[in-house]
């Protein structure tokens, strides 16, 4: 990673959030996402609850909340109906099937939260949560509801929920402060490209964050709009040689501002003594 993504905290977030992602895969499965996983959690705790109330509590919008509900509906792991004392709430509560899935993906969930908090000390486990708590401003009352007693809510396996909302909170800032036209993972990579021209796809992908996958479809994407060129390496015809062109260096340029605003913003919640210490924490999370 180049010295000035280690020092960004929106991208230090996502590469602990694509951590999380990877880990939920192999210890979760497919079958059931992070989101899903914590609007079925909130049901389990409140089961009744109004839709509105879960979608607060599991921090989801609305609009992400009813089409996540109306999936699960779909799926007959939730139960919805109108509530008779307001015709405009819906009410939901967990079904059987969407009880076992809770029961069944909690082992997997544990393991990814304990995962997660592998290279931090006890006392950095404690930290990091407060600290990400902060980021992702959660109220104190969300907060206590994260660090209670309850088994499947307990501070040491809340990370994983702390850096998806943290993660909400930059790409709601990006959205504000840079808007669409380039987005966290495609500032990444042609930042790279301006510390390292000429550098081949895969050392940019590494220096970004970006599995080879996401590179080689970000890249496409990036060279078609002009933004990037690429050549074959003429003494490895394996290999892609990148490189800004004028109007990728341009748009890099005229986003920079935006972009600092936004890595500021998402740290005010912070003393900025905690910054430096929050940033070695939250790229320790992410194994950098």
């Amino acid at each position: 990673m180049s010295a000035r993504l280690q020092q960004s905290p929106g991208h230090l977030i996502r590469v602990a959030q694509q951590v999380h992602t990877r880990l939920w895969s192999e210890h979760v499965g497919a079958d059931l996402t992070a989101p899903q996983f914590a609007v079925l959690l909130v049901l389990a705790l409140e089961p009744g609850a109004d839709q509105r109330t879960v979608g607060e509590r599991a921090s989801l919008d609305k609009a992400t909340m009813a089409e996540m509900v109306a999936r699960l509906v779909r799926r007959g792991l939730v139960l919805r109906r109108r509530d008779p004392a307001d015709g405009r709430r819906k009410l939901l509560a967990l079904s059987q099937s969407g009880a076992q899935a809770v029961r069944e993906a909690t082992g997997g969930v544990v393991r990814v939260q304990r995962t997660l908090f592998e290279p931090l000390t006890p006392e950095e486990q404690l930290e990091i949560v407060r600290v990400m708590a902060k980021i992702a401003r959660l109220e104190p009352a969300q907060v206590a509801v994260l660090t209670d007693a309850r088994p499947m809510l307990d501070a040491q396996r809340a990370i994983g929920y702390l850096i998806r909302v943290s993660q909400q909170v930059h790409t709601k800032l990006w959205s504000e402060h840079v808007g669409s036209e380039l987005t966290a993972p495609q500032y990444a990579v042609l930042d790279a490209l301006e510390l390292e021209p000429g550098a081949d796809q895969r050392t940019v992908g590494e220096l970004a964050s970006l599995d080879k996958a996401t590179m080689a479809e970000m890249v496409s994407r990036l060279v078609r709009r002009g933004l990037v060129q690429r050549r074959r390496d003429p003494s490895d015809g394996r290999r892609n040689l990148l490189s800004l062109s004028p109007a990728g260096q341009d748009l890099l340029h005229r986003s920079a501002a935006g972009v600092a605003r936004v890595q500021q913003l998402l740290l005010a919640p912070l003393e900025e003594e905690e910054h430096e210490a929050a940033l070695a924490l939250i790229a320790k999370a992410g194994r950098l």
